[in-house]
């Protein structure tokens, strides 16, 4: 059984792996087939699992193997205009292959906040920048897109793109049942609607920066988060700075 945590509304699945693979073991053994946004329509009873990567590819990462172990393929995707990773670099490009790898899609993750659209057409213009700029860093075709925190006027809008599926389109949006962990707070309450096989087409979102091997609250994984960032920029610098040990220690910045 899974462990709940009380919610104001509905109760909560814990963000563990193991909370996650007994979500993936409910969705398989109440008869959903896992497919892409291409095939969703192939089988009687599907889902689409669709991982927003935000933050952390390495978690991303952690979360691809578990599905893969599980037999489970999904779409990650991944921003081009953030401040969190640089798709563009070595480090960031192994990852996401990783994540390819075992056999999952990667899909353009893309934050309209980061420019000054003024219309529909440059909207779609810089979403074929990102996928194009995405596609060419990984060799690898880009064909779906999903919006990052999606203005209301955005998600009103049935936005087509060439060569690109929109996961906001009222195809998966509306006429799929929507889920989503978002802010490490479904909603609704997940396990009782897959259980319930009341519809035949699910669309879940989860964010792979919420989960970790044991239980931990919001304000636990942000805290870990933004410590490790400084860890990791500090062994980034030591690579590009010759001595930096000797003008800064490392335990300097676990002791503040």
């Amino acid at each position: 059984m899974f462990a709940f945590m009380l919610a104001e509304r509905v109760d909560i699945v814990e963000f563990t792996y193991e909370a996650y693979r007994k979500l993936v073991m409910i969705l398989g053994e109440s008869g959903y087939v896992f497919c892409g946004y291409s095939n969703v329509y192939d089988y009687d009873r599907t889902v689409i699992m669709r991982h927003d990567v935000d933050f952390d590819l390495e978690k991303a990462c952690t979360l691809a193997a578990l599905e893969e172990q599980m037999g489970v393929q999904s779409t990650y995707f991944v921003l081009v205009a953030t401040d969190f990773y640089n798709v563009l670099s070595k480090n960031s490009r192994d990852k996401i292959r990783t994540i390819i790898s075992l056999g999952h899609d990667i899909g353009l993750h893309f934050d309209e906040t980061q420019y000054a659209i003024n219309s529909i057409g440059g909207f779609q213009e810089r979403v074929m920048v990102e996928a194009k700029i995405l596609s060419d860093a990984l060799d690898y075709e880009i064909n779906v897109v999903s919006m990052h925190r999606p203005s209301k006027a955005i998600l009103k809008r049935n936005i087509k793109f060439q060569r690109l599926v929109n996961s906001y389109s009222p195809e998966f949006f509306v006429h799929m049942k929507y889920l989503s962990d978002s802010r490490m707070f479904w909603r609704e309450d997940v396990i009782d609607i897959v259980m319930s096989r009341k519809y035949d087409r699910l669309h879940i979102l989860t964010h792979p920066f919420w989960y970790s091997v044991t239980e931990e609250s919001l304000e636990h994984k942000l805290i870990k988060f933004l410590n490790l960032a400084s860890i990791e920029r500090y062994n980034h610098l030591d690579t590009n700075f010759r001595g930096l040990n000797e003008v800064i220690k490392p335990e300097v910045l676990i002791s503040g």
